[in-house]
């Protein structure tokens, strides 16, 4: 050691290396020139100098830890429903607390006014969701429903609109892959199913992989995670899928025990999984029911249950995605599992859940990750998009039999998609209507469908029909008249 730092010493200062007399093995004989008190100073100089360069690289690190606290939700009215096993997700301008539990009614968040109100009620029971906002519209799948232990999956996605207030039912998920307690993310506009549990609290966890484009309506498997769990929440960041934290639950006949610790991770542009170097890679608090969100371009892993202790986990920690190791931040205000985290601008809200492993407290408070107290919130309102249709009428010549006709089907001047709930011809005798798709589907801002009319020609008669063109929420559908004219 002490001819290492006498070599530092000699590469720092070119004057001592002419008085240092270095051989093969390291070793040395000073020459008179050179005092044991000035190789001590030197010593002290290179050590100072060390430090200072450590203290300068930790300062980010530092900064960041001293920035960045948990701290109350400012509330100026009103009051969110204690739940737990819900969804929080941002859509505009409001937080959306959803599900749970019981029957509840949404929780609406206005980030301007501070405010709560209360929002529709979901059709059925919904709960142990991660929900996800596209283009204003905030979809609800792999989750479950009914009572405790053998909880369903939903048959449908679930489409809640936050301008209309007001839920509807989806497009089905393929019967074979139906589960809840998944972990659900949105990349590149297609939204991503990961793993989950088939039968609520008993068995049937699974390790696999779907994916839904709302643009076309379709459904497409791809591969399987390295290993199933249940009870977990994912993230994406940047061009990856990380999937850290959950359980199996029902293993062996364990509840909170049976806990995952490898963190597994999708690539999205290769389509492969790999799974981090245990132990680092490893969450370090084993437990389910997380919440996940994206903080500085890094994992945070916040709250969940365990079998290690009966409140709720208050642990908030982060996986360093470029050396991938984790790391404890600052704990939340308050313990709490089974609900979500909101990300966004360098700040996470979490709230909600349940303060003690299993089914209660419930909790209605909240609390957001930010470098100060009560922080301005961007504004992001929602505008509802126009859906236009090319044409008022369609018409054929008695001599056009077999011919075909294409409207266009548009949404415009706006940035909240539409749910398209039907689209139907009142009168089939003698006209066919074709979509790529079927309804329900969503129509995002500045996406066209087409639509084709194709004239059949049926007897002798010149007949007539409208095509009835339904988005929820509009009282009455866009009608184009189809016909023959001589």
């Amino acid at each position: 050691m002490i001819d290492l730092t006498l070599k530092l010493m000699a590469d720092c200062y070119p004057e001592m290396r002419k008085n240092l007399n270095f051989g093969r093995s390291m070793n040395f004989l000073p020459s008179k020139s050179i005092t044991l008190n000035r190789i001590k100073r030197m010593h002290n100089r290179i050590i100072k100098r060390i430090t200072l360069i450590l203290l300068l690289a930790a300062i980010p690190y530092m900064v960041d830890a001293q920035t960045y606290q948990w701290h109350p939700l400012e509330e100026s009215g009103g009051n969110a429903v204690e739940r737990h096993e819900n969804a929080l997700v941002r859509a505009g301008d409001y937080f959306i607390l959803l599900g749970g539990r019981g029957m509840k009614r949404n929780d609406i968040y206005n980030t301007q006014t501070k405010e709560w109100t209360q929002g529709a009620m979901p059709p059925f029971e919904i709960h142990h969701i991660q929900a996800v906002e596209m283009d204003g519209l905030v979809y609800v799948m792999g989750a479950l429903s009914g009572g405790w232990p053998h909880e369903t999956p939903l048959s449908h996605i679930l489409i809640y609109d936050p301008v209309l207030d007001l839920w509807a039912l989806g497009p089905e998920i393929p019967a074979e892959r139906r589960r809840g307690a998944a972990g659900v993310v949105v990349y590149d506009r297609k939204i991503y199913l990961v793993c989950g549990i088939i039968d609520g609290h008993n068995s049937g966890w699974v390790n696999w992989l779907d994916e839904f484009d709302p643009a076309t309506n379709s459904w497409r498997i791809l591969p399987d995670a390295p290993r199933s769990r249940d009870h977990l929440h994912a993230a994406v960041i940047d061009d990856k899928l990380y999937v850290a934290g959950g359980r199996r639950s029902g293993y062996q006949s364990q509840g909170f025990q049976a806990t995952v610790k490898e963190t597994d991770v999708y690539n999205f542009r290769t389509g492969e999984w790999t799974t981090l170097p245990s132990p680092e890679g490893d969450i370090p608090t084993e437990r389910a029911g997380t919440a996940a969100a994206v903080h500085q371009g890094n994992l945070l892993i916040i709250g969940g249950e365990s079998g290690s202790q009966q409140i709720s986990h208050d642990e908030v920690e982060m996986l360093d995605v470029s050396s991938g190791r984790w790391s404890l931040l600052n704990r939340s205000l308050e313990g709490r599992h089974g609900t979500q985290a909101i990300y966004f601008d360098d700040m996470v809200v979490v709230g909600a859940g349940s303060g003690n492993r299993g089914g209660g407290p419930e909790l209605n408070s909240f609390e957001i990750l930010a470098a100060e107290i009560n922080p301005q919130i961007s504004a992001n309102p929602l505008e509802k998009a126009e859906i236009t249709v090319s044409a008022e009428s369609v018409t054929f010549s008695p001599v056009q039999r077999g011919e075909t006709k294409q409207l266009i089907l548009t949404s415009k001047n706006g940035n909240q998609a539409s749910l398209i709930t039907y689209i139907q011809l009142d009168n089939t005798n003698g006209f066919s209507a074709e979509l790529p798709f079927n309804p329900p589907f969503v129509l995002a801002p500045g996406q066209e469908i087409p639509i084709q009319i194709t004239y059949h020609g049926i007897g002798s008669e010149s007949p007539e029909a409208n095509l009835l063109i339904k988005s929820l929420g509009r009282m009455a559908p866009l009608s184009v008249v189809v016909g023959v004219v001589e």
